[in-house]
């Protein structure tokens, strides 16, 4: 379900108070998209804070205002806004919020939204929720501005691989282009997001690649990683974002698969496709996501779940095959 700019603004123009919600173990998109919104309703004169339930996402610091990424100053919100979140369950521990604000409004770009909010604009084939709330606030004379474009980029730039993966269409070069107009500063903020890793993460991306295992002829890359060995490169979860790349640049791998090892034997998985369908694979342990990059999460033994997942990547291949 689409709706209109005016709508959004009418709802934001009606709210003193602003909570905006990003999905749990938040990405570039969500980052972005995030502060984008606390920005654009800070401008409209509103009282605006962005969160996202789990650790605070350092390795989006450099971007404009991510000091604003904090905790929630009220008890209750007159408008409730989630960014890049398919489900309530996403919203983690801020989905409290989603009931008590007076109004609520979901923008989102995942195929399995399950349209929550009291307003909700999700658009599954937009490349990126930041792709979305360009196309949502652009034409608004001088409401965006660098800081705005800095954020949108980042999420541009991230859920599409880079400019590399199947979602990257003429129109989100048209977006990139438009936003290179704020004279946002790209080989700086290229170099932030890609080339600016911690020591700590590069020898934890050596250990992850050491140890991958090939499955179903060298079609299926499965790259585990344990607690320990977070804890013995001096690194958390949110370090083993974009570590699955590595799996899928493998050549003749059409399906990569990642393993994070959390408290309490909970694993962690994410799935990233050449062309087979993985939503299906994630979907069969309550996850979901899009038809080439999904997650989810499962609890059990590790050689268990292993044994599940590349079952679950099979199966996907083996459906592409048939159809």
């Amino acid at each position: 379900m689409t709706t209109t700019t005016s709508e959004i603004l009418k709802a934001i123009n009606a709210a003193q108070t602003i909570l905006i919600v990003g999905h749990i173990r938040p990405d570039g998109d969500c980052v972005g998209a995030a502060l984008f919104m606390r920005h654009i309703c800070e401008k409209l004169g509103k009282s605006a804070d962005a969160v996202c339930d789990g650790d605070k996402p350092t390795a989006y610091a450099f971007l404009p205002e991510y000091e604003y990424f904090c905790a929630p100053r009220y008890k209750k919100y007159d408008l409730f806004i989630a960014v890049d979140c398919a489900t309530e369950s996403r919203l983690g521990e801020y989905k409290a919020f989603l009931t008590s604000a007076k109004n609520s409004i979901n923008i989102d770009h995942h195929i399995t939204n399950t349209e929550y909010g009291k307003i909700n604009h999700v658009l599954p084939d937009a490349s990126s929720t930041c792709q979305i709330l360009f196309d949502l606030f652009k034409d608004i004379d001088g409401l965006l501005d660098n800081a705005c474009a800095s954020m949108l980029y980042v999420g541009l730039s991230t859920d599409t691989g880079h400019f590399m993966h199947s979602n990257t269409t003429a129109e989100v070069f048209r977006t990139a282009a438009a936003l290179c107009e704020y004279g946002i500063g790209i080989a700086t903020l290229n170099h932030d997001l890609y080339c600016n890793n911690a020591f700590s993460k590069m020898k934890l991306t050596s250990r992850a690649i050491g140890g991958i295992v090939l499955y179903e002829s060298g079609k299926i890359a499965l790259m585990n990683i344990s607690l320990k060995d977070l804890q013995d490169c001096g690194c958390t979860s949110e370090d083993t974002e974009g570590l699955i790349d590595n799996a899928s640049a493998i050549s003749g791998v059409k399906i990569a698969i990642s393993m994070c090892e959390q408290p309490g034997s909970v694993f962690r998985i994410s799935f990233r496709s050449v062309s087979a369908d993985v939503s299906a694979a994630a979907a069969r342990f309550g996850g979901g996501g899009h038809k080439l990059a999904a997650g989810c999460m499962i609890t059990g033994n590790r050689y268990d779940v292993m044994e599940k997942v590349v079952g679950a990547a099979t199966a996907a291949l083996n459906s592409e095959r048939t159809d």
